[in-house]
């Protein structure tokens, strides 16, 4: 926006960065160990701790090295509200609210075939991924889809009921296009609500 200072510009262009982080590098079961005992050394719980992990991972997953695990950290917290705001957003101004029930069929269905094939004596290795992770950080593989990917499947169902209000009020069909202009708008949102962060997150970066 133009009437943005530099400071909440250089803010912005820190959030697309952090949010848009991402690559296809696999990820292997040392990479596990080392977020949860990275956070561990930061004293992280909770949110907090599943959020730094998940960052951390994707960190590698884009190939980046990471030298600073307050760095991460303090993307972990963008992730964070960037998150919150997505789905605050849809509320607020779509009136979009998360039906529970829809989002535990959700869960149910990609968390049920994944335990029956894990029963299988033939158990593809890829399977092995998220139990691993699941018992690195202390959870069953039930409270692994509920609590550590629960805000994927969040947006799944706040997505059925909020891109074609979306499609409607961008005049726009293609998913990719409305996930981008939605992508932009929260951002606007953290930039405009959240002027005491501009300074000190861009200082980091």
């Amino acid at each position: 926006m133009d009437s943005d200072t530099s400071e909440q510009k250089e803010f912005r262009e820190k959030l697309i960065e952090v949010i848009q982080l991402g690559g296809d590098l696999e990820l292997e079961k040392e990479d596990f160990d080392e977020a949860v005992s990275e956070a561990a050394s930061l004293d992280l719980q909770g949110e907090e701790r599943d959020w730094f992990v998940r960052s951390y991972l994707i960190y590698i997953t884009a190939g980046k090295d990471i030298e600073n695990k307050e760095q991460v950290y303090e993307h972990s917290q963008l992730r964070m509200l960037y998150e919150q705001t997505w789905k605050d957003l849809a509320f607020e101004r779509y009136g979009v609210e998360l039906d529970e029930e829809r989002l535990r069929e959700i869960i149910e269905m990609s968390l049920n075939p994944l335990k029956e094939e894990n029963l299988s004596s033939e158990r593809d290795e890829e399977l092995e991924i998220p139990f691993y992770l699941a018992d690195a950080l202390g959870y069953t593989i039930d409270e692994f889809f509920y609590i550590f990917d629960r805000s994927i499947y969040e947006r799944w169902a706040l997505g059925e009921k909020l891109y074609p209000l979306l499609e409607e009020e961008y005049e726009l069909k293609d998913h990719q296009e409305i996930s981008e202009k939605y992508k932009m708008e929260v951002i606007d949102e953290i930039v405009k609500n959240n002027l005491e962060l501009t300074g000190e997150f861009i200082e980091e970066g």
